[in-house]
């Protein structure tokens, strides 16, 4: 059995967020200083004078950060006609199951993924999607995430073809960019050109049929399968939350 890695780093990297996370360490000799400081002793009164190393971690949007999952809260207040689940309320068994890997790499920089563009996927590896495949797309563009392409070049999911994924029974999906949709610069471009639908269609489509979609994915390309693995990736339990951190990993036997 190999475990891959798929998640992103948190650090402070403006091309990978636009509103990027202030990550500030402090050594375990640093924190002794503070933390005697707030408990009335000396440095020296730690062993060998070094206390616990941590760091702190501020920003503006925290739970949208790195590898994480959106819940469907965060698409809009009500899903089919229910108020939205939060991230703690998911059941843990979504996040947990087989795999598929769809490789997108072909796809123009901007473009959107199609429902065309997902059968032909399929099609080439013979494989059908079942209920609860955890379909995860592969654009290739963590490759490009210390650069500006990152955030401004991205392909990304249409409207059309998450709710096809939706139909065939798939709850959880995941993309290795910044958004699931296409880059916020390609949307804004199609609205001001007359196009009222062309933001976040991927996302709203939480709003008409449940699901859960996981961005800034990495590595799909490391896995030696496109199917036939295990995906995981628990999302921390912030209360109400519209996302969670995940440390997403395939696991092949």
């Amino acid at each position: 059995m190999k475990l891959y890695d798929l998640s992103v780093y948190w650090e402070s990297n403006s091309f990978a967020e636009p509103w990027p996370p202030k990550v500030e360490f402090s050594n375990s000799a640093e924190e002794a200083v503070k933390l005697a400081d707030k408990l009335d002793i000396h440095p020296s009164d730690f062993q060998d004078g070094l206390a616990l190393a941590v760091e702190n971690v501020s920003a503006q949007v925290f739970t949208h950060i790195g590898t994480h999952c959106d819940a469907p809260i965060h698409f809009g207040p009500v899903t089919e006609g229910k108020p939205s689940r939060t991230i703690d309320e998911l059941p843990l068994e979504e996040f947990y199951g087989n795999g598929v890997i769809l490789d997108m790499r072909h796809k123009e920089p901007r473009s959107g993924i199609t429902v065309e563009d997902v059968q032909k996927a399929l099609a080439d590896m013979d494989y059908i999607i079942k209920p609860r495949d955890i379909v995860l797309i592969m654009t290739g563009f963590d490759k490009h995430i210390y650069t500006e392409s990152y955030l401004r070049d991205q392909p990304g999911m249409t409207g059309e073809a998450t709710e096809w994924l939706i139909d065939q029974g798939v709850k959880l999906m995941g993309i290795d960019t910044y958004t699931f949709d296409r880059p916020f610069g390609a949307m804004v471009a199609d609205v001001k050109a007359g196009n009222k639908s062309a933001l976040f269609p991927a996302h709203f489509i939480g709003r008409k049929k449940e699901y859960y979609h996981i961005e800034k994915l990495a590595n799909l390309d490391k896995v030696p399968v496109k199917h036939g693995f295990i995906f995981s990736a628990f999302p921390i339990k912030v209360k109400g939350g519209t996302a969670g951190s995940v440390r997403a990993v395939a696991i092949v036997e």
